[in-house]
């Protein structure tokens, strides 16, 4: 959830970090997909890194390039948990959204800890709230969408990895500020959300591919 403009190097902690390098990408070729060849054409997602020491101990992630009801608006959203020793931190949750032309950042840890955060496994719902305006959203996703995977932590052991390309995404967007008007914005997409959840927990029931 940086900006493009910032680089690798930055603080010791969190010890995961992510960075969306092009949030609104066009990509063009194909793939191959069990013998069978897809074509790419003007197909719209995004650029996205991670780097660090070790994975983030808890987290759901989601991302929208381009909503069914607003082509143009992105969105990109976590609750994470960190663990020290026996202790959990309280939930984060950031969120950040492009929309008409402007960049809406609920991301300052003091934000992030006052937004109110449910993650179920495959229903997330959230809300951040400032003195200007107001962002709740609900990602969800049937679980025979997901895919498990193994995520291997550098310090050592495995992150369980649950991942979704087909969830469905409803974000309400509403201003308070001084000239806003009265009625809320809602933005949503029936199946072009990313939706991520990475655990230690097993009872999630999903196979891990290797």
């Amino acid at each position: 959830m940086r900006s493009p403009r910032q680089n690798a190097s930055g603080p010791k902690l969190p010890r995961a970090k992510s960075l969306v390098a092009a949030p609104m990408a066009t990509f063009n070729g194909w793939l191959t997909v069990a013998g069978r060849r897809v074509e790419v054409a003007n197909w719209v997602g995004s650029q996205n890194h991670n780097w660090g020491s070790r994975h983030t101990d808890h987290y759901a992630w989601g991302q929208v390039a381009g909503f069914d009801t607003h082509p143009e608006s992105f969105l990109e959203v976590a609750t994470a948990r960190l663990k020290f020793g026996p202790f959990w931190t309280p939930p984060m949750t950031p969120i950040v959204l492009r929309h008409r032309g402007r960049e809406i950042r609920l991301n300052h840890l003091r934000q992030t800890l006052r937004a109110r955060a449910r993650v179920a496994y495959f229903d997330w719902s959230f809300v951040s709230e400032t003195a200007d305006l107001r962002i709740e959203g609900r990602i969800t996703a049937a679980k025979e969408t997901f895919v498990g995977l193994r995520y291997y932590n550098p310090p050592g052991g495995i992150k369980h990895c649950l991942n979704s390309k087909l969830a469905t995404c409803e974000v309400t967007l509403t201003e308070k500020g001084p000239g806003a008007t009265a009625t809320p914005e809602h933005l949503s997409t029936a199946h072009r959300a990313a939706f991520e959840i990475l655990t230690d927990d097993a009872r999630h029931g999903l196979p891990l591919a290797v």
